[in-house]
């Protein structure tokens, strides 16, 4: 365990030299195996700066990477009015949540259906209501959207529905050009959208130490353009990395620190979020990627302590359930993840809600792990022990005699509501030989989705820059395709 920057205690895996020796096995993977590059900038950029270049496989001196490390700083992200929301200092977790994805469970009924760009903007303002989600991730994944636009479409939608920062996945260099001149819009002038970035990307290889064009494209795109970037692999234990965790975390560090000195020998300083990555275990009984085994959020742990090493916030860890279904698995956790997050101080901790390995979004579940996240964070908190609190607090008990109720105190009226109450959380004075209904608490998530959705109206954007965004997309859809 350690002291946090904010005064907690930080749930630490790795002693100073285990992190010291994972960055020794990452800098020595870049010299020895080096990174599949595909784009004869890259290599280029790369061999000018002292890398070797022997076809598309580049192989990276430890100094070289140390020297683009050194530069790096943290940032901050601002809503769409230009008030910073998420200074990304260490020890402040923060929750983003996914809003889109290939399928949408509907909860009352049970099934699935594909998801549609109508569910975007409610998804979006479903997400801005709730006050634990700090922030959205749109990857663009609608059904009935064309795929040259997916990601483009998917952030429109959901800045018109929610002021909060946007995590945006774009599939080439053209979404990165059009989210900049969306993103260009609603700041007003070029001078704020790079100054109060609002809006931030990711850049995903295709494997660990494996990168492909459309990320490395992507990743120039965002240093030329000052666009905050989050760059971050996918190893998945015994699938596309070792079968083990030294190894799992050695090459995927390795990966990410290829990225950030790509990022910045193109442009110096440029705005790099975070570092860390996503581990997931490979089940070897299905193959499928468990996102929820007990070892990744170990190694999350571990993921935070490199990147806490590195003075950057940490990224990777999600607050996900395996369950295809919202039950009692998916509830455990859910919960597990986000007290793993705050307990690590995980700075971003993403896909906030998701159910079915990442398959599929749940309205019900946003406000279930909003909910989890309100009560994680009240249990986590630091109560007012001051020598002025005890003082009041020994004032108050020695006015009152042995025995004495607190109900009616004035004490009590004024300060009940500084503890946390659930919203769908069942507290209820409840008859224990009365019959009682077991979905009572999935009822409840639906009555709440409903009234949020019902209730909660976010502030609109000027009627200037509502018409600027709708003659965008005329523009984008009238551009010939590729």
């Amino acid at each position: 365990m350690a002291h946090s920057h904010s005064g907690g205690t930080r749930l630490q895996v790795l002693s100073d030299r285990e992190r010291q020796d994972l960055h020794a096995a990452s800098l020595h993977l870049l010299e020895s195996v080096g990174v599949h590059v595909p784009v004869d900038d890259v290599r280029v950029l790369l061999g000018e700066a002292g890398a070797r270049v022997s076809g598309e496989q580049v192989r990276l001196s430890a100094d070289l990477v140390e020297r683009c490390l050194a530069g790096v700083k943290p940032v901050t992200l601002y809503d769409r009015s230009g008030s910073p929301v998420l200074p990304l200092s260490e020890g402040r977790v923060t929750f983003g949540a996914l809003s889109d994805t290939f399928y949408l469970l509907d909860l009352p009924s049970g099934r699935a259906r594909s998801f549609l760009r109508a569910d975007q903007g409610r998804s979006a303002r479903l997400l801005d209501a709730l006050p634990s989600i700090d922030w959205i991730q749109c990857v663009g994944q609608a059904h009935d959207v064309p795929e040259g636009l997916q990601t483009q479409l998917a952030v429109l939608e959901t800045v018109r529905h929610s002021p909060k920062p946007i995590l945006a996945y774009p599939y080439d260099r053209q979404g990165v050009l059009d989210l900049v001149e969306l993103s260009r819009i609603v700041s007003g002038r070029e001078d704020v959208r790079r100054a109060r970035p609002w809006l931030f990307v990711a850049c995903v290889p295709a494997g660990p130490l494996n990168a492909s064009r459309y990320n490395l494209e992507i990743l120039l795109a965002c240093a030329d353009l000052g666009v905050p970037v989050l760059y971050y692999d996918c190893p998945a234990i015994g699938g596309n990395a070792p079968c083990s965790l030294a190894g799992t975390l050695a090459m995927a560090n390795a990966d990410w620190l290829f990225g950030l000195t790509v990022h910045q020998l193109r442009a110096p300083g440029a705005p790099f979020v975070s570092a860390g990555f996503t581990v997931q275990l490979m089940d070897m009984r299905t193959t499928q990627w468990a996102y929820c085994a007990p070892e990744s959020q170990w190694a999350y742990a571990a993921v935070a302590d490199l990147a806490h090493g590195y003075g950057l916030p940490a990224f990777g860890l999600e607050m996900i359930s395996d369950s295809p279904r919202l039950d009692a698995q998916a509830g455990q956790e859910l919960a597990a993840n986000c007290l793993w997050g705050c307990l690590t101080g995980t700075e971003l901790v993403h896909n906030t809600g998701m159910i079915g390995a990442g398959k599929l979004v749940c309205p019900e579940a946003f406000v279930l792990a909003d909910e989890i996240i309100g009560a994680t964070r009240a249990a986590l908190g630091s109560p007012d022990l001051s020598p002025q609190a005890m003082s009041q607090a020994t004032a108050l008990l020695e006015a009152s005699t042995p025995g004495a109720e607190y109900v009616s105190q004035p004490h009590t009226l004024e300060h009940f509501r500084d503890f946390w109450y659930p919203t769908v959380f069942d507290r209820s004075n409840f008859d224990p030989l009365a019959a009682m209904d077991s979905a009572h608490l999935a009822k409840r998530l639906t009555a709440r989705s409903a009234q949020l959705l019902s209730d909660h109206h976010p502030r609109p954007m000027s009627e200037g820059v509502e018409a600027a965004l709708t003659e965008l997309e005329r523009r984008w859809r009238r551009r010939p395709p590729g």
